[in-house]
């Protein structure tokens, strides 16, 4: 959720992204008086010579970053994630787009960022992670963390079992999701089809739990798996109903009447 650019004197300045979910969510923790770290990818491309001061500049914020080359970044981004993971879990199965070198490149960056967060956990910490980007990373983080508490959220929908039981690598997915103390989705349809997925491919049942939540047991290990909607936060939009009003700006080639038909 950040802004990253060169400055002036050809240093880095680093700022939080006003149109951010996640950046208005870190604001709100900070407010709450709780330490928040954030791990990513800086979605630039950093010259070897320069990771020093652009974490440097990063950590201003309390964000590490994870350095990816260009060619990693584009095989697990545009590769696996974006070609091939993104259409199947929006329910769409494109023949061909499955590369053994991409889920390698998958696996690799799932690693890389396991070992940014081994590197700044502190006992007490929570886990969270964020989109189907990094469904391996519970697992990994779990072999070195034994009593670390992660919580896994998607951003995205989750296919139905049908769908899902295409891909190849199935299990090594489902099983890094429920490596998570807790897994959300936005709408019970998502999570009714993670459950199906997990009884039709795992054998793995699952139980309610007083307050409507549902449980799975992965291993005498219960993953808590919750539906939970986007919310906003009250403070932030009376800050914004508080600021100046910004003025419509209309193309000139379209009048206003035209704009609103």
């Amino acid at each position: 959720p950040l802004l990253i650019s060169r400055d002036a004197g050809g240093g880095w300045h680093v700022d939080w992204n006003p149109d951010s979910v996640l950046a208005a969510r870190e604001h709100a923790g900070q407010r709450g008086g709780k330490r928040v770290v954030w791990i990513g990818c800086p979605g630039i491309a950093v010259p070897a010579e320069e990771e020093a001061a652009l974490t440097e500049a990063l950590w201003a914020l309390s964000c590490v970053p994870v350095f990816l080359d260009a060619e990693l970044h584009d095989s697990f981004y545009a590769g696996f994630c974006r070609s091939f993971l993104y259409p199947i879990f929006h329910n769409v199965i494109e023949a061909g787009s499955f590369k053994a070198s991409r889920w390698r490149a998958y696996c690799t960056v799932n690693r890389r960022f396991a070992e940014k967060v081994i590197e700044v956990y502190e006992p007490g910490d929570v886990i969270w992670i964020h989109d189907y980007h990094l469904l391996l990373l519970p697992s990994v983080v779990l072999r070195k963390l034994r009593t670390a508490r992660v919580g896994l959220f998607l951003h995205t929908p989750f296919p139905s079992s049908e769908i899902f039981r295409t891909i190849s690598v199935r299990d090594e997915l489902l099983r890094g999701m429920l490596n998570a103390d807790i897994v959300g989705f936005h709408v019970f349809e998502y999570a009714r089809h993670f459950l199906t997925c997990c009884k039709r491919m795992l054998g793995l049942s699952c139980h309610f739990l007083p307050g409507g939540a549902i449980g799975v047991l992965e291993d005498n290990h219960s993953v808590l798996v919750q539906v939970t909607h986007a919310g906003i936060d009250p403070e932030l939009l009376t800050e914004a109903l508080a600021a100046p009003p910004s003025p419509l700006r209309l193309s000139s080639s379209v009048s206003p009447d035209e704009a609103f038909e």
